[in-house]
C-alpha cells in the first residue's frame, strides 16, 4: 500500500473516533470553560491578539488554542462540537505522526498501523483528544520537534532540523517556554551521552533557530508591546514560574505522583511498553533517544511543584513507540505466554470500567443503562483470551484495540456526557429567567455559565474565606481568577435593602452555605444541574 493512501486512511479513522460524541459532552468547569470563554470574547471582540475574559486581559496561555478555537467558533459556531474539535483534529495529527514515523525508520506498513491504533485507542490521549485544553496540540508539536531532530540529528539532513524548529516555535505558541526548554534540553543530553559534537553542531542549525524567532517571536514582541510588564508578570510571572515553584495543588505535589500516573495514561498498551522498554534498554541510539525523552519528562515534571495530570502527556509518545515497538517484538518472539503482557493489562483495563458502574449508581453522574458494557466486556476478554491460546498473535492487538475503542465510546455516551453536563453550567441553558435580579456565584465559580447563558455572574464568599489558605497554598495563586467578585459585605448589604438577587450555590459547598451570613437572608427556590438556587428574602 501506498504511504500517502495508508496515512489517509489512517487520518479519517482516527478524526472519526475523536469526533464521535463530542457533541454530547458539555463545556466542563473550571478549566475548559476559561478557553472556550476567552475564544469566544475573541470573535465577539474582534481582538484576535490579545486574549480577555469577561473583558479583561488574560495571560493565562499563548495564543495558539486561542486561535483554533476562534476559527473554529467562526466556521461552526458556538457549540460544543466546534468547542472540541481542535483537539479532536490535533488528536489525529498525532496518530498519522506515530504512524508516519513507524514508516519513515523502515517499520513495516503493519507496524505502522499498529502504532497508529496504540496511538488512539491509548486512554490519555483518547481523553485529551475530546478536552479542550492544550496539552494535545502540545504533543502534536513535541512530537513533530523529537521526530525531526532524529532524523536531522541522525541522517545529517539539514530541512528535517528546520522542521524541528518550526514545530517546536508552534510549542512555544501554544504552551510557552516549555516548547523550547525541554525538547533541546532532550537534545543536548543525547548527544553528550553519544558524546557526539556532530550532533551538538546539528542541534544549532541557523536556518532552524531563525526559523523559531521569525515565527514565535512575533506575537510575544507585540503583546509586550501593547500590555508592557503586565503581560510579562502575568504569563511568565504566575502562569509560568509560580506553576514551577509555588504548588497550586499542595497535597499532589509527591514524588510518585506521575509514577503511579503513567501507567495508567498509556491503558491498555502499558504492559507492551514495558516489555519494549526491558528487552530494548539501551541497545540502539533510537532507544537512549526515547528513554532520554521518556525519563526527562517524567524528572522534570517531578521537580515541578505544581503537579497536573496532563503535565508529563508528552513522555506518552516514546512510551507508545516503545508499545509499539513491543508489539513487533512478541511476533517475533511467537511465545504465547509471552502476549499475556498485552492481554493482562487490557482484560484489567476493560474489567475495571465494568466495575466502576456499579460504584456510580448511587451518584448524581450514574448514567444510564450499562447494558451494552455488560455485555461487551465479557465478549471481548473471551476473544482476546481465545486469540492467545489459538496462537493468532496478529488478532491480538487488533481486538484489544477494537475492544478498548468500543469501550470508550460506550463510556462516553453513558458515563462522560452526564458527569460533564454535572461538572458544567450547560443546564442553565434556557433558564434564565428563572434567574432574577443580579446573579451570584457561592465560593465555587462557574466560567461556563457565563459561556452558555450570555449573562455575567459575580463570586462571593463569606466574609474571612481564603480559599489559598484553605488549600494551604502560596498566596500567589490569588491572582489567578479573573472573574468579577463582590465582598460578603456589599452583598448582605443588597439583601437587607431587598434587591433582586439571585446565589446560585454548586452542590459540594452547600453545607458551606447553610453556615454562611447569607443563608438566613435567602429562599430556596430549587436546583438547576449542580447548582442550588437562592433568592433573597
Amino acid at each position: 500500500m501506498r504511504r500517502s493512501s495508508l496515512l489517509s486512511l489512517i487520518a479519517l479513522g482516527s478524526l472519526l473516533f475523536f469526533l464521535l460524541g463530542n457533541a454530547a459532552l458539555a463545556i466542563t468547569d473550571p478549566v475548559e470553560s476559561n478557553y472556550v470563554l476567552t475564544a469566544k470574547e475573541m470573535v465577539q471582540s474582534g481582538n484576535w491578539i490579545s486574549p480577555q475574559i469577561f473583558s479583561t486581559y488574560w495571560y493565562d496561555k499563548p495564543i495558539f488554542i486561542y486561535w483554533l478555537l476562534s476559527l473554529s467558533y467562526s466556521l461552526f459556531g458556538f457549540t460544543d462540537f466546534a468547542s472540541r474539535l481542535p483537539g479532536a483534529v490535533f488528536g489525529m495529527g498525532s496518530v498519522v505522526f506515530m504512524a508516519w514515523y513507524m514508516l519513515r525508520r523502515g517499520s513495516r506498513w503493519e507496524y505502522a498501523v499498529l502504532a497508529a491504533i496504540v496511538t488512539a485507542t491509548s486512554f490519555e490521549v483518547w481523553i485529551v483528544s475530546h478536552s479542550i485544553i492544550t496539552d494535545q496540540m502540545l504533543f502534536f508539536f513535541t512530537a513533530g520537534t523529537l521526530f525531526f531532530a532524529w532524523f536531522g540529528l541522525t541522517e545529517g539532513k539539514g530541512r528535517f532540523m528546520t522542521a524541528a524548529y518550526a514545530m517546536a516555535a508552534l510549542a512555544v505558541l501554544t504552551k510557552g517556554p516549555v516548547g523550547i526548554v525541554l525538547p533541546g534540553t532532550f537534545l543536548l543530553v543525547f548527544a553528550g551521552l553519544r558524546r557526539n559534537l556532530t550532533y551538538i553542531k546539528r542541534i544549532f542549525q541557523p536556518a532552524g533557530i531563525l526559523l523559531f524567532c521569525v515565527l514565535c517571536l512575533p506575537w510575544y514582541v507585540t503583546m509586550y508591546n501593547l500590555h508592557g510588564m503586565d503581560f510579562i508578570n502575568g504569563f511568565l510571572g504566575l502562569h509560568n514560574i509560580a506553576r514551577a515553584t509555588a504548588s497550586e495543588h499542595p497535597e499532589a505535589n509527591v514524588w510518585y505522583y506521575y509514577v503511579a500516573l503513567i501507567p495508567v495514561s498509556l491503558l491498555p498498551w502499558t504492559g507492551a511498553a514495558i516489555y519494549a522498554i526491558w528487552k530494548r534498554r539501551c541497545q540502539t541510539e533510537e532507544s537512549v533517544y526515547l528513554l532520554v525523552w521518556a525519563a526527562g519528562t517524567f524528572l522534570f515534571y517531578t521537580l515541578v511543584a505544581t503537579k497536573y495530570p496532563t503535565y508529563t502527556y508528552i513522555a506518552n509518545i516514546p512510551l507508545l513507540l516503545f508499545a509499539s515497538f513491543g508489539l513487533a517484538d512478541l511476533y517475533e518472539e511467537g511465545n504465547r505466554r509471552l502476549w499475556t503482557w498485552v492481554t493482562a493489562p487490557a482484560i484489567c483495563w476493560w474489567l475495571l470500567f465494568f466495575a466502576a458502574t456499579f460504584f456510580l449508581r448511587k451518584t448524581p453522574i450514574a448514567g444510564s443503562s450499562w447494558l451494552l458494557l455488560y455485555l461487551f466486556v465479557p465478549l471481548a476478554i473471551l476473544l482476546v483470551v481465545a486469540a492467545q491460546r489459538l496462537k493468532a498473535f496478529p488478532a491480538i492487538p487488533l481486538l484489544t484495540g477494537i475492544a478498548t475503542a468500543v469501550v470508550y465510546l460506550i463510556v462516553l455516551y453513558q458515563g462522560l456526557a452526564p458527569f460533564y453536563a454535572y461538572r458544567s453550567a450547560a443546564p442553565f441553558i434556557g433558564q434564565e429567567a428563572q434567574l432574577p435580579g443580579r446573579i451570584y456565584f457561592f465560593e465555587d465559580y462557574r466560567v461556563s455559565f457565563t459561556y452558555y447563558t450570555g449573562l455575567t455572574a459575580t463570586y462571593t464568599a463569606p466574609a474571612g474565606y481564603d480559599e489559598n489558605k484553605l488549600l494551604h497554598r502560596s498566596s500567589v495563586w490569588a491572582g489567578k481568577h479573573p472573574f468579577p467578585e463582590e465582598s460578603s459585605a456589599a452583598l448582605q448589604q443588597r439583601l437587607r435593602q431587598g434587591e433582586a438577587v439571585t446565589i446560585l450555590v454548586p452542590s459540594g459547598k452547600y453545607e458551606d452555605y447553610t453556615r454562611s451570613e447569607f443563608y438566613p437572608l435567602t429562599r430556596p427556590a430549587g436546583k438547576i444541574g449542580a447548582c442550588y438556587v437562592f433568592y433573597n428574602l
